[in-house]
């Protein structure tokens, strides 16, 4: 059965250098970025190929090279809103989608960090059918909790067409799981992980299976191979779940 998504790609292209870095669009930082975006169309034939049609949507800020990088993604971008100055991820993700005059021709939006290399295991587990609100992962620990509630990695963000009415309380960060159990009616059934490891969302930090932040250092190191089971004791599973 055939689909349609929309990936929003969002965040600092052409960024050098580790956390709290600021530094974009510098000569040093070409290679790395479009090594990422040839993932990113990697991904986008990955999912052609099993009858799910993608469309491309850039949110970040304005570089030497806006041409390049749209150029990247030829036939699947549909638009793009480029910034001088910082507005941060979450304003990134949320004009994005207001900018997108008719969301309900698609099945799916995923939100993706822009300076993400995918690897190929995510490819492997992406699913276009997937019926739940899915993070990447949660943080490693001992920085898996937020209020009680599962602390995610916050680089990515699948939302299938019967979510997007949660759109308006999304806050791209650490504690959405927090946020969405405190400011809607969405339950621990509602969302999952898409790999069921624990890894923080810097990829400098912890390896990361699914992907690596182009542009800084890679960590070999696994820190635990403990799976993450939402419903186990130590979360609160059962404030405002939906079953």
């Amino acid at each position: 059965m055939s689909s349609k998504g929309l990936i929003i790609f969002a965040g600092e292209a052409f960024r050098l250098g580790g956390q709290c870095t600021r530094d974009i669009g510098s000569d040093a930082s070409f290679p790395a970025q479009i090594q990422a975006c040839y993932s990113h169309t990697e991904l986008i034939e990955h999912l052609r190929k099993q009858s799910c049609e993608i469309d491309v949507f850039i949110s970040s800020y304005n570089t030497q090279f806006n041409d390049q990088l749209f150029a990247m993604y030829k036939d699947a971008i549909i638009g793009s809103i480029m910034y001088d100055e910082r507005i941060g991820i979450n304003n990134l993700f949320h004009n994005a989608f207001k900018a997108i005059h008719n969301t309900s021709i698609y099945d799916f939006i995923c939100f993706i960090r822009i300076d993400l290399f995918l690897k190929r295991h995510f490819m492997d587990v992406f699913d276009c059918s997937w019926n739940t609100l899915r993070v990447p992962s949660i943080c490693f620990k001992p920085c898996h909790k937020s209020g009680g509630h599962p602390r995610i990695n916050d680089t990515m963000l699948f939302l299938p067409k019967n979510y997007y009415n949660v759109i308006p309380f999304i806050q791209i960060g650490h504690d959405l799981w927090l946020h969405l159990m405190n400011n809607t009616e969405l339950g621990y059934s509602d969302i999952d992980t898409m790999i069921h490891t624990y890894h923080d969302s810097d990829s400098q930090k912890d390896f990361n299976p699914l992907y690596k932040i182009v542009n800084r250092p890679e960590c070999q190191t696994v820190g635990t191979t403990e799976l993450f089971d939402k419903f186990s004791n130590e979360y609160d599973s059962k404030q405002n779940i939906n079953l």
